[in-house]
């Protein structure tokens, strides 16, 4: 089955599998597993691994910036939707978070007034900025100009008057690109990273934004949303984002936001999921694109059906399967010792929710 993509540049490539058996496997591996760590695993192990003092590399930062300006014009929306978007956030999961490495914005901050970022804020920004930029993509690709020198000015002045920390706390693309970053294996033990994930305001619209506009995304390619045609694009990617979020706070009112880190093995296992195809199909038209070569043909090698369809359920369920993990050790610091077990019940089902719900938009997109 071939899905178009709502932004406009390029196809996913998907051949579903038999559903009714993978949501069966999946529901099975999600309790096995919430049974055996249940059983086995009585005692929180993960203790937090704060990340280490992020290093200047303000010369590449200057280079990135040097090099805007010769991106060709039609090569634009390959470099934002695909080399950035999908790009950077597959590249924090396996090296840690790349945007705030490469991130030209902030070396505003370097002139900075260093006023004190509110700490009611929290990620709210980032969220707002993430859903904005998700309307752009899924619903609105013309406004793209309009939305990078939007950003780019807001980066530049949140940097001149709150320094560095705005971009830590308040940049969508930043924040996503640290918080998927915990996940890195080359940087330690990603389950010691994710419980060392501050919960801050705003945490989980991050976490809503970024599962529930990919979910849109899904849904969007569905003979279902396209019967209900009447219904503006971004009130469904809004549904969409206020579902998952509605989920978390229904299952997890009684830990708050604590539990929101766990579910970025959950976002990083949808990213990898639902943007395989087009990030080896299309990103090697958008690296011809930069180098001016507009008649480039892709190479599909990568992107066949049976690849494609088993990329999707591994990374969905290797995903999930980390997230328990990650969500049991830490229940076992915020529960009671009498409700250690059932206590995660709520999770566990919001879980298989999410499990179930996202393999059956990849294969019915």
């Amino acid at each position: 089955m071939t899905a178009v993509l709502a932004h406009g540049v390029g196809e996913r490539h998907d051949l579903p599998l038999p559903l009714d058996l993978v949501l069966q496997g999946a529901a099975v591996a999600l309790l096995a597993s919430f049974l055996a760590l249940g059983v086995l695993w009585r005692q929180p192990r993960f203790t937090p691994r704060p990340a280490g003092p992020p290093r200047e590399w303000w010369p590449l930062r200057v280079l990135v910036l040097l090099a805007l300006p010769f991106v060709p014009a039609n090569a634009w929306p390959h470099l934002v939707f695909v080399l950035f978007w999908v790009g950077v956030a597959v590249a924090s999961v396996l090296f840690g978070p790349v945007w705030r490495v490469v991130n030209p914005l902030r070396l505003a901050a370097r002139w900075s007034l260093s006023r004190p970022y509110p700490e009611r804020l929290g990620h709210w920004p980032a969220a707002a900025g993430l859903l904005v930029f998700t309307w752009v993509e899924l619903v609105e690709p013309g406004a793209l100009p309009w939305f990078l020198v939007g950003y780019a000015v807001l980066g530049v002045a949140g940097g001149v008057v709150f320094g560095p920390v705005w971009f830590e706390r308040a940049d969508g693309f930043e924040v996503y690109s640290t918080l998927l970053g915990a996940l890195s294996p080359v940087r330690g033990n990603p389950f010691r990273a994710l419980a060392a994930v501050p919960v801050r305001p705003g945490l989980v619209a991050v976490a809503a934004v970024c599962l529930g506009s990919t979910a849109f995304d899904s849904i969007g390619s569905t003979p279902a949303w396209a019967r209900l045609s009447p219904v503006p694009q971004w009130v469904g990617l809004v549904a969409a984002v206020g579902l998952v979020a509605g989920g978390y706070l229904l299952a997890c009112r009684a830990f708050g936001g604590a539990l929101a880190p766990t579910l970025l093995p959950i976002i990083a296992g949808y990213v990898v999921a639902h943007y395989y195809s087009l990030l080896v199909v299309e990103g090697q038209r958008a690296v011809a694109l930069l180098l001016g070569r507009t008649d480039h043909v892709p190479d599909t090698t990568l992107a066949g059906p049976v690849t494609v369809a088993c990329v999707q359920v591994v990374a969905v369920l290797a995903g999930h399967l980390v997230a328990v993990v990650a969500a049991h050790d830490r229940s076992l610091r915020l529960l009671p010792p009498e409700r250690h077990l059932t206590g995660q019940v709520p999770l566990l089902l919001l879980m298989v929710g999410y499990t179930a719900g996202g393999l059956a938009l990849l294969f019915a997109g």
